[in-house]
């Protein structure tokens, strides 16, 4: 029976290692995703402090899609 309990003991101490583990890593990870994300963001907010304000891609080109499909239209008759 000794041998027993001692592998029991054995393994609840694997067990308690193994879980101390677990939660450092889950930890550092943590910490090492909030890292990168607090970068991400100053470098995002970087970025669009420095580019320049426009309209929309969509605005510019909205005027000369009507005139053509207008076109279209009438010339399709």
């Amino acid at each position: 029976m000794s041998s027993v309990e001692t592998l029991m003991s054995m393994h609840r101490e694997d067990m308690a290692l193994l879980r101390t583990e677990a939660k450092q890593a889950r930890k550092e990870r943590l910490d090492n995703n909030r890292e990168m994300d607090l970068a991400f963001k100053d470098l995002r907010s970087k970025l669009s402090a420095e580019m320049p304000v426009t309209s929309s891609f969509s605005i510019k080109l909205r005027a000369p899609f009507a005139v053509m499909t207008a076109l279209m239209g009438v010339l399709s008759f």
